[in-house]
């Protein structure tokens, strides 16, 4: 007897098919089962007796038992091994009837009682589940995912692919990767994947640069992917998690533009405060320079030299304007707002540059019915207007058009999102546009800036266009900017509309009345402006008492309360301003007419000014007739 067919051998042999981890199940030609092991009655429920000499076909479900006698015949004819997982899906059927998924391999053993068949089967049921659980996985995930081999070759794709990029997976499974790659990337793109495959390593999500997929429509798609290296019985894959970051990129587009806002806005601030404070202490000096002149015009004699003095009103009523656009810019200065309809004031601008441009420029109007109304200060909105209108007439050289177009419009929730100072609703829409050189890109940004000008030096103080800005921005609008060089730019002026109304301002008298010998308190810490304002009321007529600061003026009012007809009294003063002294006036004195006189209210509401008692405030500087003209309305009053 030779060693392997001692007892000893065939008592191991039959030791590794009982603890065998798959089923052996041997079965002769005609399909009868002559040997199976432990792993096959734990598999189908059978105890071994009851399956020794039974047709094989007891373990094949009925729907499948048609055609199992020709593959078994087939198999017997041309003996070959058959490993397992070749073939296709194959199922089993227990004792209970229920069918369980399996994978078999065949083996051919010949003896000397003839051919049989050594059928290895495994329970594929857990690979299965897991294999249903990736699926769904992979199905259910948020981000795209596709798997490719190391040609370039689709092999998976989830549901996410098809959303994102437009292609069904049918037509996506086979095909090369670089479809789903822009054509700008497309050459390159295969040596990058070919290096991946080389140097295999899991890259997350976010690493390397910004990434682009191509829609089957043709549009690029801002993206972020991670890559995964698999590795599996039938070779090498990657499997890429792509992400849309659309929207992210949008949300960090409006962001970036809003702290881009928010950083213009405090630069205009702090300007602002800046201009405003220089503003004040300027109009000091140029309403002594004023005051003087103006004393002088009646004192001196000869031609010429009333025309110098003339010519030095003329200047200094220049450098007033200039000190009010400060002072509009530095928010010191605005006019009461009412309710107020914009057709009127497009045509007015509209003449006033036909009249002051050359022929060569082209002034269209157009107004839209059912504009609605907006609360706003005429006077600022006149000065949007005419600033906008003559920036647009100086971008162009020779010939050109300026459109000034008023429409309704309503502003939604997304356009209002990209401009805080609006808030969803109707509005009044002011379009300026121009057939002139445009404005380079790079400086669009800057155009709104305060001392920002692309003029020639002494060509422009740079304050315009900041000043628009600042005035729409107090009015809760916006201004939306297009323009490209040699096409000419589009300035929207947005506003908020107004449903309720209001009436006129009193038109104000040209005569000044005469003072006829009333008593004024006049009070200044300037002594400059002192000496300046007591001239200027005694030749109107007035008689004057001097108080050169809060206290002092009220000592002197309290030592005769009955013997003052009016105070005319500086704002911003030490100890106390014009306002407390105010207030503490007409404590004693109720009925006492007040007027101010300032260059510099910072953010003080009309309510708080009329509560101390002051009945006007008057703009510094101030000319003869103007402080004339103040003094006789409260006095009437």
């Amino acid at each position: 007897m030779s060693e392997e067919e001692s007892p000893t051998s065939v008592i191991r042999l039959r030791a590794a098919v009982e603890s065998a981890p798959s089923g052996l199940l041997m079965v002769e030609s005609t399909g009868r089962i002559v040997l199976v092991n432990r792993e096959i009655e734990r598999l189908f429920g059978y105890p071994r007796e009851e399956l020794l000499g039974q047709s094989v076909d007891l373990l094949v479900p009925e729907a499948l038992r048609g055609g199992h006698h020709g593959f078994r015949s087939e198999f017997f004819e041309n003996p070959q091994v058959r490993a397992m997982g070749a073939g296709r899906e194959l199922h089993g059927r227990r004792k209970d009837g229920a069918r369980v998924p399996v994978e078999i391999g065949l083996t051919p053993v010949d003896t000397e009682e003839g051919l049989f068949v050594l059928a290895s089967v495994v329970d594929i049921t857990a690979r299965q589940r897991a294999q249903a659980r990736f699926q769904a996985a992979v199905e259910s995930s948020p981000a795209g995912m596709v798997m490719v081999d190391k040609t370039g070759s689709i092999v998976l794709v989830n549901r996410e692919v098809e959303r994102m990029f437009g292609w069904d997976r049918e037509e996506l499974l086979g095909r090369k990767l670089e479809v789903l790659v822009p054509e700008r990337f497309r050459s390159h793109h295969p040596g990058f994947r070919s290096g991946f495959f080389e140097s295999p390593d899991t890259r997350p999500m976010g690493a390397g640069r910004d990434l682009y997929g191509l829609h089957r429509d043709g549009s690029e798609i801002p993206v972020e992917i991670g890559l995964n290296p698999i590795e599996s019985e039938e070779g090498a894959f990657v499997l890429s998690s792509i992400v849309d970051i659309s929207q992210r990129k949008r949300e960090e587009a409006e962001r970036e533009e809003l702290e881009r806002q928010l950083r213009h806005a405090q630069k205009m601030d702090a300007v602002g405060t800046l201009a405003g404070g220089i503003a004040h202490d300027f109009n000091n000096i140029l309403g002594a320079i004023l005051g003087f002149a103006e004393l002088l015009e009646d004192a001196v004699e000869g031609d010429q030299a009333r025309q110098d003095l003339e010519e030095l009103v003329a200047f200094t009523q220049r450098g007033k304007s200039l000190i009010q656009k400060v002072q509009a810019f530095g928010r010191r200065q605005e006019g009461e707002r009412r309710p107020m309809a914009l057709d009127g004031l497009v045509g007015e601008v509209g003449s006033f540059l036909r009249s002051s441009l050359p022929p060569s420029i082209e002034i269209r109007t157009s107004v839209a019915p059912r504009t609605p109304r907006i609360l706003a200060d005429p006077s600022a909105m006149h000065q949007v207007l005419m600033n906008l209108g003559m920036n647009a007439a100086q971008s162009i050289s020779e010939r050109g058009t300026i459109s000034l177009e008023l429409t309704p419009l309503y502003v939604t929730d997304s356009r209002a999102r990209a401009h805080p100072s609006l808030v969803e609703g109707p509005h009044a829409m002011v379009s300026v546009r121009d057939t002139g050189s445009g404005i380079e890109a790079e400086i669009q940004d800057r155009i709104f800036e305060p001392f920002f000008t692309t003029k020639p030096p002494g060509q422009g103080t740079g304050l315009g266009l900041s000043i628009v800005h600042r005035i729409v921005r107090e009015h809760g609008g916006a201004i939306e900017l297009e323009s490209a060089v040699g096409e000419g730019t589009s300035v929207r002026v947005l506003l908020p509309a107004v449903l309720t109304d209001g009436g006129e301002p009193p038109a104000a008298g040209d005569d000044v009345p005469r003072g006829d010998g009333r008593r004024i308190l006049l009070v200044d810490d300037e002594p400059g402006l002192v000496k300046i304002g007591k001239r200027q009321l005694e030749q109107l007529g007035y008689t004057v008492v001097v108080g050169r600061d809060g206290d002092e003026a009220l000592g002197i009012f309290r030592s005769d309360p009955r013997g003052f007809d009016a105070v005319v009294s500086d704002y911003l003063m030490p100890k106390m301003n014009g306002l407390e002294l105010a207030e503490a006036l007409t404590r004693i004195e109720p009925e006492l007419p007040i007027v101010m006189l300032t260059g510099f209210i910072d953010n003080i509401e009309n309510d708080t000014i009329r509560a101390a008692g002051v009945r006007l405030v008057l703009r510094k500087p101030a000319t003869i007739a103007e402080t004339g003209a103040a003094l006789a309305k409260v006095l009437e009053a």
